[in-house]
């Protein structure tokens, strides 16, 4: 968090869900697997007594030489391995030498398995490594290698079908599939099984040029590039954002591409599959350049300075990128920029593989489809990439989960979030938020000024009355009025206090001055407002905007179909929820609306059917408490979830047996949905009377109506 003023962090309309587990047990069958295809060797390294590499003909000292194991995807399986991932397999080849048994045998200290790995020819591959200071006086590295490629690589034709069946198989079939590029014709013939198969994310390194690598990046969900890559491949192109773009527009199956930067961090593009109007396409360079500005304007909290975290990422929201030569070609996409990990004067040894790490931590991240949020995994990866540089070789400072801040190691999963969040937010009116922005905009003067602005916020934050927060939110306003943060927050408090005309003109404020990015969350309240103002056309389409970015999505399309309902366009209000409940099944609002909505058209049938599904949602089959709560570290962990879960789906099943369906738990989504209590002050007036009617079991509803009078609402069926 920043040290200057923030907005507050969102109590969001949010659904049903957990925390990521992450893997432990060397026995988890539950871990999401990574096969990693490409290369594995050897590397020897020497570290110089020398401020830069030697010159031609020059003769230089080593103060330090290592022997270590390495290899790009072997490095990669190794980071994710060690961050939890129990499940890493790799398939590649090594000789029947000394240096291939030792391989072998890191390989199994960190539990990687290796029983794809061919052994065969007399030679592994080993690379000669040197490190040197880089030359300009600054504390940074620099490296050269020399690489002699095994005599017995793996080879297209070593791929049999036996080899994929066991690379591909139900039993171990892998959740992402992992190439670094080399091997690049053997790598194919399993890129393209794991596509003919499906359920398979494949993620491709760009590291340099090599034979057949444009052919498996075509393949590609997620492209990793080196910063030198995409202009060693358009050299055409005038800058490395124009290359990027270039790039990313070839590739039109990959959804993700992110290319690092070295010591600036890296930059990541997610495709938007998007019809609608955005605005003018924007060059990519000058996208970055700013969100690199923007994250270097935010101040790191006492405790990230305490753990060493890396700065958080920013992104742009939806937008479209073009490329120099074209003003009309372009694509949509959410760019994020994550910092590197700043380490400490003597604290960088050797950059050697720090690339693999960042790319192995993403791909432990990308593994679990339903938490894998880009900004989280770029930024964990940034902290283990650095972590990496602090010692030599390639492997020996990669960090363990156990060694990383659980800040970065337990992501709230991006499709759901904890049910103590579902339940914070009853109190909510209809959605409204407040929300995290970059209050670097906040004044333009001296730093005591922000210290001020700083304290007011806080003050803002703690007050404990409506007229107090209302007083310091002004206060802010008054001395920085280019503050989106200051506008954004007094409107969102005035719409939790029904001043809906006052929360309009603040948070069109506050969008207003955000320019062409504006901040989804205040987009999302104003929509809020502007529906109590009955402007539900309007407040459609600020919801709409503000869906096109992907963290607010859900939100924004849920009270985009509670918006719908409202003004009587019930058809588009059901298929909004049914596509939210395709993407999350246990969104627990959407499946309560849904009932609701086919009981106001008189689907008796699927409003029941859609109820019974919400009743055996949630925790462990309506349990008290999650099955998930007695995972732990040890080797017993997956044993007492089984059997705790197993204990409870008998107790449902019981319960229906016997009628007491709503007596299984206390806490069963629907006891939570048993009254309108829940949603009375969320949802509009019309769908809190869809569910009155339903749970009332009639054909008319009653609900709170936005100026405080009980409203009746017939559904006539």
């Amino acid at each position: 968090m920043s040290a200057v003023p923030t907005r507050a962090l969102p109590v969001p309309h949010r659904r049903h869900g957990k925390a990521q587990h992450i893997c432990h047990s060397s026995s988890s069958s539950s871990c999401p697997k990574i096969l990693g295809i490409g290369s594995v060797g050897v590397d020897f390294l020497a570290q110089l007594d020398a401020r830069e590499l030697p010159r031609p003909d020059a003769k230089v000292r080593a103060t330090r030489a290592e022997i270590t194991t390495g290899g790009n995807v072997a490095n990669g399986l190794t980071a994710a391995a060690r961050l939890g991932n129990r499940q890493c397999a790799l398939v590649s080849a090594v000789g029947d030498d000394a240096n291939g048994a030792v391989v072998l045998e890191s390989l199994a200290k960190d539990a990687v398995d290796a029983s794809l790995t061919l052994v065969r020819g007399t030679r592994t591959p080993f690379t000669y490594i040197m490190i040197a200071a880089s030359g300009e006086n600054d504390g940074d590295m620099t490296r050269t290698c020399v690489h002699t490629p095994g005599d017995g690589g793996l080879m297209a034709t070593d791929v049999t079908p036996e080899r994929l069946d066991a690379a591909f198989s139900n039993v171990n079939k892998p959740a992402v599939a992992y190439f670094d590029g080399r091997l690049a014709e053997a790598a194919l013939v399993y890129a393209r099984e794991a596509r003919r198969l499906g359920g398979v994310r494949i993620l491709v390194e760009a590291e340099r040029l090599r034979e057949n690598l444009p052919e498996l990046l075509s393949e590609a969900d997620l492209v990793v590039t080196s910063k030198s890559y995409p202009n060693d491949a358009y050299p055409k192109a005038k800058t490395l954002g124009d290359a990027v773009t270039r790039m990313f527009m070839d590739l039109p199956r990959a959804e993700i591409m992110v290319t690092t930067l070295g010591a600036r961090g890296a930059i990541g593009l997610v495709r938007i599959e998007d019809d609608g109007e955005v605005g003018r396409g924007k060059f990519l360079d000058d996208v970055v350049r700013q969100l690199e500005a923007q994250a270097g304007e935010d101040a790191l909290s006492d405790e990230d300075v305490r753990d060493g975290l890396p700065r958080e990422p920013v992104e742009s929201g939806v937008i479209d990128i073009r490329h120099s030569s074209s003003s009309s070609s372009s694509f949509k996409a959410n760019v994020i920029f994550a910092p590197a990990k700043t380490l400490a004067k003597g604290e960088l040894v050797d950059p050697t593989g720090a690339g693999d790490a960042f790319i192995g931590a993403l791909a432990h991240a990308y593994a679990d489809e339903e938490s894998f949020n880009l900004p989280s995994a770029m930024r964990l990866a940034s902290y283990v990439a650095a972590m990496k540089c602090k010692a030599i070789g390639a492997r020996a400072g990669l960090p363990r989960a156990a060694d990383v801040p659980t800040r970065l190691m337990v992501r709230t999963p991006r499709r759901a979030a904890m049910f103590s969040a579902l339940m914070a937010a009853f109190s909510v009116p209809f959605g409204g938020i407040f929300s995290p922005s970059r209050p670097a905009q906040a004044v333009e003067s001296q730093d005591e000024d922000i210290k001020a602005l700083m304290e007011i916020f806080n003050r803002a934050m703690r007050a404990p009355t409506y007229e107090e927060a209302d007083a310091a939110w002004s206060e802010a306003i008054t001395l920085a009025p280019n503050n989106s943060s200051a506008w954004s927050n007094r409107g969102t408090l005035r719409l939790q206090y029904s001043e809906w005309a006052s929360a309009v003109d603040d948070l069109q404020r506050a969008v207003d001055l955000d320019g062409d990015t504006p901040d989804p969350l205040a987009l999302n309240n104003l929509g809020n407002a502007k529906g109590a103002l009955n402007r539900w056309d309007e407040a459609m389409a600020d919801f709409l905007e503000a869906s096109r970015v992907e963290d607010m999505r859900a939100i924004a399309q849920a009270n985009y179909a509670l918006a719908a309902f409202q003004t009587g366009r019930v058809d588009l209000a059901i298929a909004t929820a049914k596509k939210l409940l395709r993407k999350d099944p246990e969104y627990l609002d959407m499946r309560a609306l849904l009932s609701a909505m086919y009981w106001s058209e008189g689907i008796v049938d699927l409003a029941e059917s859609e109820w019974t599904y919400l009743c055996k949602s949630g925790r462990g089959f309506g349990a008290k408490r999650s099955a998930e709560d007695v995972r732990g570290d040890d080797p017993t962990s997956d044993l007492r979830y089984a059997s705790t879960l197993l204990s409870q789906q008998f107790a449902q099943q019981f319960a229906e047996l016997t009628g007491g369906v709503k007596e299984a738990g206390l806490d069963t989504p629907c006891r939570l949905y048993k009254t309108t209590d829940t949603v009375a002050n969320r949802w509009p007036p019309r769908a809190t009377a869809a569910l009155d009617a339903f749970l009332r079991v009639r054909n008319y509803g009653e609900a709170l109506d936005y100026d405080g009078s009980v409203k009746r609402f017939d559904f006539n069926f």
